[in-house]
């Protein structure tokens, strides 16, 4: 961990020699909500849902907290935004009454996001910046939602929410470059690194996303942007991802828990995992709709392959 730390602060520091204060900042606004969920794909395990609300709005650059995220020299424009975020896990079953040995330990992730996303549009190439604040264990209650749900809809009440990790600080920092190597009128291609650290997820990435359709550049503005010039606008993306993993406390517990009933041992985390995502995107005046489905590798040495779906909603004020 200390190692992500250092290399994150020196490019960090690169970045800002680059970085300029009359960059314009986007007086674009928007919200929007994200739903995922592993019903999509008729399972209930791992990734099991995940809830998201955005705001996207000018006067968020005003935060404190914005003087931790980076601009691009020259960049067009800033689009700055907060986040609230939860993410919930689960084991394989959540029938077992007894800790389920081997498998993905039950916990849940509540988060506040400030971010922002960067773009230079001659030099077709993003950047985005963003600082997680929150908590993982039960204080996410994702135990209370799951046994909710699950009996609203007369299914069984998951067992083994008592066994979840002890709640621990959640603090993490995610750096994202994007740049554009395909581009035509109709279909557009770029590549993306990213970067992870700090108490919850230490990992780097690299990954290829793929649009085909009728849209705008996606280093001019959002990657889903207002439709301004026509009554319909409709695009597929496609993406793919390959992760190098130094650590997950969804997995091994939080670095400042150390009562944790069950974890998994650093040996049995899959130190590299794939991920690849398919959605389409349907915008129309002031209103954006995303639909689409994920897949992922086995996180874990006894864990298996997964899947899940999402839809997203968006609107411009």
């Amino acid at each position: 961990m200390v190692r992500f730390f250092l290399f994150l602060r020196v490019l960090i520091l690169n970045l800002k020699l680059y970085g300029q204060s009359d960059s314009l900042v986007s007086t674009t606004n928007c919200v929007s909500f994200n739903y995922e969920n592993d019903l999509f794909t008729k399972t209930d395990r791992y990734y099991t849902q995940g809830v998201q609300l955005t705001l996207i709005h000018s006067l968020i650059k005003k935060s404190p907290l914005s003087k931790t995220l980076i601009q691009l020299k020259n960049s067009m424009n800033n689009y700055y935004g907060i986040t609230i975020e939860q993410n919930c896990f689960t084991p394989i079953s959540i029938t077992y009454k007894e800790i389920y040995s081997g498998e993905r330990p039950y916990t849940g992730t509540l988060f506040l996001s400030h971010h922002l996303l960067s773009l230079n549009f001659k030099k077709q190439i993003a950047l985005k910046t963003q600082l997680d604040l929150g908590r993982i264990g039960n204080c996410a209650q994702c135990k209370d939602e799951q046994i909710a749900i699950h009996k609203a809809t007369n299914n069984s009440r998951p067992m083994g929410w008592e066994y979840q990790l002890k709640n621990d600080v959640y603090l993490n920092y995610k750096l994202t470059f994007e740049k554009g190597i395909l581009n035509s009128s109709y279909f557009q291609g770029f590549a993306q690194t990213t970067l992870r650290a700090g108490t919850i997820y230490n990992d780097v990435s690299l990954g290829l996303n793929l649009r085909f359709g009728l849209f705008n550049n996606y280093f001019k503005n959002l990657g889903i942007e207002k439709n301004v010039k026509k009554i319909f606008r409709t695009f597929v993306v496609l993406k793919s991802n390959a992760k190098a993993v130094a650590y997950n406390a969804t997995l091994q517990g939080g670095i400042f828990s150390k009562d944790n009933v069950y974890t998994l041992n650093a040996n049995q985390v899959r130190r590299l995992v794939y991920d690849a995502g398919a959605y389409f995107v349907l915008l129309y005046k002031n209103f954006g709709l995303e639909h689409g489905y994920f897949y992922a590798t086995k996180e874990f040495e006894k864990g298996v392959d997964h899947g899940w779906g999402k839809c997203t909603f968006v609107f411009w004020f």
